[in-house]
């Protein structure tokens, strides 16, 4: 094995993941730039804080069920960029295979192309579609995950201010209790 052309290999695929992996990051960031914001916000105001303030939990959790709200939208979107890139690649190759298979010459002694040969054009073709599908298809996966993960966050807020609001109950009644106990005609001693 020669190290060499390993460690070029391995330097062609990272840059080239790089660069998938940056074009991913700029779909997505387009379509979530709301969601990343606020989400951002609750990590650094709520999490980040030992005991956030209830209208702090209020004010997110009514924030973040807004900008989620569109972010419905905003994934069906982009899932019909993936649909339509994935169709897209899908003809690109179908095509090219169609037009390898055909002979461009006539006669005798004309090789035919193999099955293997054409499929071999057909997916060296259809690359840049297929990647461009890669593109929208992931970007497609992780806003979904991004939704999924704010609906999770307003679920864990909507926690936060139920027990809250327990604790409070329970306060005002034991104060409540304390109360009616010292200003109680039944507690005057003779």
């Amino acid at each position: 094995m020669d190290i060499n052309k390993i460690n070029e290999s391995m330097s062609y695929t990272k840059d080239n993941v790089s660069l998938i992996n940056s074009m991913v990051t700029q779909v997505v960031s387009e379509y979530s730039e709301d969601l990343d914001k606020v989400m951002k916000n609750i990590m650094s105001e709520i999490i980040g804080v030992e005991l956030p303030a209830i209208v702090t939990v209020e004010k997110y959790f009514v924030e973040l069920s807004g900008v989620l709200y569109f972010m419905c939208s905003e994934v069906e979107k982009l899932g019909v960029y993936d649909s339509l890139s994935k169709l897209k690649a899908q003809e690109t190759y179908n095509n090219s295979y169609l037009n390898s298979s055909i002979p461009t010459q006539t006669g005798p002694g004309t090789k035919k192309k193999t099955v293997a040969e054409i499929t071999a054009i057909a997916e060296n073709d259809s690359s840049y579609d297929r990647t461009v599908n890669d593109i929208y298809n992931r970007a497609y996966k992780i806003l979904k995950s991004k939704v999924s993960a704010a609906e999770t966050m307003i679920s864990t807020l909507s926690k936060i201010m139920n027990h809250r609001m327990q604790e409070s109950q329970l306060t005002t009644t034991q104060m409540s209790r304390v109360l009616n106990e010292d200003t109680s005609p039944f507690n005057k001693r003779l």
